[in-house]
């Protein structure tokens, strides 16, 4: 009886993590690691930069951006329970002090320390968070969406596949089309 409870309640939660968030705007469904390179490359990360991930999951995003290219890496997750994985899952070893998962709301963040800013979220979210995210990323920050695109701005890479857009603002770089 207590099993098949406890058998009951988890395969709730579980159903919660997967298609609750997917009404807010974040489904849940994990880039793959080869999609993660692929983006961090066209991003041209570079060792101490730092990568925020929106909506950051299981947090393998992180891994491999702390990992693999060397930098400082924050996840940025509202549901407690995947923050509390993430962490469970993360190694403690040489790349984890470069990894940091906040309980965080990404509509009340500040992303003015972002260099590279890694967002898998869906169009309707995506149009409700950008504006805010561009009045505060500062003018060298790159940003790689994956599977959505930000509707009406042009990205400056594509992957053929069309799953991972990377977009620069150069916000500041000139003053006008004479400088």
């Amino acid at each position: 009886m207590i099993i098949s409870t406890i058998s009951v309640l988890l395969t709730l939660v579980l159903t919660a993590m997967i298609i609750g968030p997917v009404f807010w705007g974040a489904p849940w469904h994990p880039a793959s690691r080869k999609d993660i390179h692929r983006a961090l490359k066209l991003c041209e990360a570079q060792p101490g930069e730092r990568l925020y991930d929106l909506g950051s999951g299981d947090g393998r995003v992180l891994k491999i951006a702390a990992k693999d290219f060397g930098m400082d890496a924050v996840g940025l997750e509202i549901d407690p329970i995947k923050v509390w994985l993430s962490k469970q899952f993360l190694p403690k070893n040489e790349f984890s002090n470069r990894v940091n998962i906040l309980r965080q709301n990404v509509f009340e963040f500040d992303f003015k320390h972002a260099d590279v800013v890694f967002i898998y979220m869906t169009h309707q979210a995506l149009d409700q968070l950008f504006p805010k995210i561009l009045e505060t990323l500062k003018p060298t920050a790159t940003v790689a969406c994956y599977r959505f695109c930000l509707r009406g701005i042009q990205p400056e890479k594509v992957t053929s596949d069309k799953k991972i857009f990377i977009y620069r603002f150069n916000k500041g770089k000139s003053l006008n089309a004479y400088s």
